[in-house]
């Protein structure tokens, strides 16, 4: 049985701040950051989970954030 326990609350806070701040980069590296040492996974695992903690929360920031790397 797999229990799903969440990020906690002092990660979980400090991604929402960088979010709504507009820092949506440095908020990906810090979920990044804290998967690969938290869980020891590889880059490009820690990449698909931070890509999909992304589009589940903020789905919006994330759209804007793609856009604004699409036109650059």
């Amino acid at each position: 049985m797999v229990v799903k326990i969440g990020l906690p609350e002092d990660v979980s806070t400090v991604l929402k701040q960088l979010v709504m701040n507009g820092h949506f980069s440095m908020a990906g590296r810090v979920l990044l950051t804290y998967c690969r040492r938290t869980y020891g996974v590889d880059e490009e695992t820690a990449a698909r989970w931070t890509v999909a903690y992304f589009q589940r929360e903020f789905p919006q920031q994330l759209q804007r954030h793609r856009k604004r790397l699409a036109g650059a």
